[in-house]
């Protein structure tokens, strides 16, 4: 799924961006001086910006490095997944951290597709909701599938959906949702948007994965939906 070659970035205990590379001036599509002494927390989405400012704060704070995935945005406003490796150097005064930055996928998808794989979510989860009022919970319905669908829908409004909330669009106990939530992550489908256990306000998310295989069954509805031939 990878782009290109890593790009790699400096930043200060401020958490203003102190060097970066040519590669990263390329990922952002701004060139160094625009970037340099600027919050890197700019550069990410509008949603990811409290999730990445308690990642870098922790790392900061603990020396621990980490792992994960977060949405740049681009001079022309365009979003770009990318996995994010940030470590700490120096101590005290001096602590830096180092961002290794590789990008996923590029946006492919127009906003009008986006409108139409949101609407066929809301669609598959209102069927599912009917089905079980009519046919009892036990037999229609699946949590694992709900909790995807439901993630997806807060994706595509730019919300960020919590534990707790997932529990209650399924319908479930949340000890139950949180069994199905930890299973999801295990699988690497969904992400937590913050540190330590998953709880009922922990705000959660689809990982990159999840989100690419969403889109391309979506879009096999749609294609359905739209006359498309479809295979006995």
């Amino acid at each position: 799924m990878a782009l290109g070659p890593a790009a790699h970035g400096l930043i200060g205990r401020d958490l203003t961006v102190i060097e970066v590379d040519s590669a990263y001036e390329t990922i952002l599509g701004l060139p160094r001086d625009a970037l340099v002494g600027r919050s890197v927390l700019d550069t990410l989405a509008d949603g990811d910006r409290k999730a990445g400012e308690r990642q870098l704060q922790h790392i900061l704070d603990t020396g621990e490095a980490r792992f994960f995935t977060q949405r740049h945005v681009r001079a022309d406003g365009s979003a770009l997944w990318v996995n994010l490796h940030v470590s700490r150097m120096g101590l005290g005064d001096d602590r830096r951290l180092v961002v290794t930055c590789q990008p996923l996928r590029e946006q492919t998808t127009s906003p009008s597709t986006v409108e139409s794989q949101w609407r066929m979510a809301r669609l598959l989860l209102s069927a599912i909701r009917s089905g079980k009022q009519s046919f009892g919970q036990a037999l229609i319905g699946n949590p694992a599938t709900e909790i995807l669908l439901s993630a997806y829908v807060a994706e595509a409004e730019a919300k960020a959906i919590l534990g707790g909330e997932v529990a209650e669009r399924i319908a479930v106990d949340w000890q139950l949702a949180r069994r199905w939530l930890l299973a999801l992550g295990n699988a690497g489908f969904i992400e937590l948007e913050r540190p330590g256990p998953i709880m009922a306000d922990t705000p959660i998310r689809l990982s990159p994965q999840a989100l690419t295989m969403l889109e391309a069954i979506f879009g096999s509805l749609l294609a359905v939906a739209q006359g498309a031939p479809v295979e006995a």
